[in-house]
């Protein structure tokens, strides 16, 4: 990647968010008595970086960046792993809590970064292929679209497979539907800001890639 002045920044926001969700999803709260899963408050955060990335520098960063966000969940599953097998101090009594919260981390690091790379590899090649199609024009309905086609993916694969049997069968539709709409309503409210740092960095990093001719294979790094 070239030496961009703020490509770093956005990559550590992205590795941020893409790592608190693993211990944090599986908490459920009801959201028009609907159980949904907290992190629908802070994910988005994940696509509205990925939006930027591949607006500003183009897919194959975004793509890069996407890796790097995984590499960070698996290295973070490994530690919590660690935390839980380690035998604690004969004074600590409290242990326990720690193995509860920490043990559903596989499971959902595992369905959480599969539905992650699919939401965010749904929502780059869309945003990108809707920049080339229209020259550059319509940011805002680029964005939009690409976001809920990365939502819609994201959150059906994790809710049916993540989080499996913690939410009841019957409302499991309702919950993806909702979920899906609160996380695209967050970053609609953020789409302002979203817009303006995207217009931002292409004037201070002189860059406004559009991908054309760009393997957009999700498995490349």
């Amino acid at each position: 990647m070239q030496n961009y002045k703020f490509l770093n920044h956005i990559v550590l926001w992205s590795v941020f968010f893409a790592i608190i969700c693993i211990p944090t999803a599986g908490k459920l709260i009801d959201v028009m008595g609907i159980p949904l899963s907290i992190s629908i408050y802070y994910f988005p955060f994940v696509y509205i970086f990925s939006d930027i990335l591949t607006e500003v520098y183009g897919y194959a960063i975004a793509r890069r960046v996407l890796w790097y966000c995984i590499l960070a969940q698996l290295l973070a599953i490994v530690i919590f792993e660690f935390v839980i097998v380690y035998p604690p101090s004969a004074v600590m009594t409290n242990n326990q809590s720690y193995v509860d919260v920490l043990s559903a981390a596989p499971r959902l690091v595992l369905f959480g970064t599969l539905a992650m790379f699919a939401g965010d590899i749904a929502n780059n090649y869309v945003l990108a292929k809707m920049k080339v199609w229209t020259n550059g024009r319509y940011i805002s309905a680029r964005f939009v679209t690409s976001t809920l086609c990365a939502q819609l993916v994201n959150t059906a694969v994790f809710y049916i497979f993540g989080l499996w049997r913690m939410i009841p069968p019957g409302v499991l539709t309702k919950s993806i539907l909702v979920a899906s709409s609160t996380k695209v309503s967050v970053e609609l409210l953020l789409l302002p800001v979203t817009l303006r740092a995207s217009l931002w960095l292409k004037k201070i990093e002189s860059v406004d890639y559009f991908d054309k001719g760009t393997n957009f294979n999700p498995l490349k790094f």
